[in-house]
């Protein structure tokens, strides 16, 4: 099985490439409710498809994952992004992408 290297909540594991969301929160011990938010250089992706590969998305490509619970603290500037707010309060129900991706709070083009 390929691994890689990735910072989950600020330690440093080592996760299978094609793992999902859900094998993730359950290898980790994360609370249910709490989504996957993903950091690639300037870009933050949220995943709403919690059985689809890691690989297959851009979340896949991140250096550092972060669970968070809808009322959970902002620990760090991409967790305090008004975006992430919006995307965390919209209804999963209404969405038919895999992920919702987002300029990474504090880096300007």
């Amino acid at each position: 099985m390929e691994t890689r290297w990735a910072t989950v909540d600020g330690v440093t594991l080592e996760l299978p490439a094609d793992s999902t969301v859900n094998e993730l929160r359950d290898a980790l011990y994360k609370p249910d409710d709490a989504v996957l938010v993903a950091v690639t250089g300037d870009l933050v992706s949220v995943v709403h498809d919690e059985d689809r590969r890691l690989s297959e998305l851009v979340a896949g490509c991140a250096e550092t994952y972060y669970f968070r619970r809808q009322a959970g603290p902002a620990r760090n500037d991409v967790l305090a992004a008004p975006e992430l707010e919006d995307v965390l309060a919209a209804s999963s129900d209404d969405r038919e992408e895999a992920e919702t991706t987002f300029q990474r709070p504090g880096i300007d083009h």
